[in-house]
């Protein structure tokens, strides 16, 4: 059967890989009413301090700073939510056999170097027109910032890293396989390597 395109868009925002059947649906239609819930009642929250902000203070900068930074938290908690809840009923796991765990992974290593790619160019792009947008001055300087350009290639290099870890580990096979067991033995060490990596290029970064 077809998938249709509320299907296909459902399946690529929560980062399902495999059908979407009845218990995949039913959970996920279960995190959404949450997040919604969750959303509603912050907004209408967020709306009612913001109305008092203006009346009391009238200081239009900080009830703009105050309101953006609130929202930025529930994106980070529901992006959150919803990979505690995909992970913890198992939403997101990809059964594939022994033999085609490599190639699997293959691919959602290139797919994460595509994604810190795009990301690397998206925030390049976003940083120069943040810069650009308050003097509206020379924008070739902007282009050419080393700052900006490694800030970008940063962002990027942490987002694909971020991406290819969060997706091969997803990959499930059969446990009872010796090979199998050793590979997630691999993964774990690579993932404590990982995290060893990103602390480096913070405290680098900073």
């Amino acid at each position: 059967m077809k998938e249709t395109i509320s299907t296909k868009i459902i399946k690529w925002f929560y980062d399902i890989h495999g059908p979407l059947d009845e218990y995949r649906r039913n959970e996920l239609n279960r995190i959404g009413n949450n997040i919604a819930i969750f959303l509603l009642s912050i907004n209408l929250l967020l709306s009612f301090i913001a109305s008092l902000l203006m009346l009391n203070t009238n200081n239009s900068e900080l009830t703009l700073d105050i309101v953006v930074s609130v929202l930025l938290l529930t994106v980070f908690a529901s992006s959150g939510y919803i990979l505690y809840e995909t992970k913890r009923h198992h939403l997101t796991e990809i059964d594939v056999e022994a033999k085609q765990e490599g190639k699997t992974k293959q691919k959602f290593i290139k797919r994460a170097i595509g994604l810190g790619i795009y990301f690397a160019i998206v925030m390049y792009g976003l940083t120069i027109l943040i810069d650009w947008l308050p003097n509206k001055g020379a924008l070739i300087p902007l282009l050419t910032e080393p700052s900006t350009i490694s800030s970008a290639i940063f962002s990027g290099l942490i987002y694909g890293l971020l991406m290819g870890t969060w997706e091969i580990h997803q990959i499930k096979s059969d446990p009872n396989d010796k090979k199998v067991t050793q590979n997630h033995l691999h993964q774990k060490y690579w993932l404590i390597l990982f995290i060893i990596v990103i602390t480096g290029l913070l405290l680098i970064h900073k």
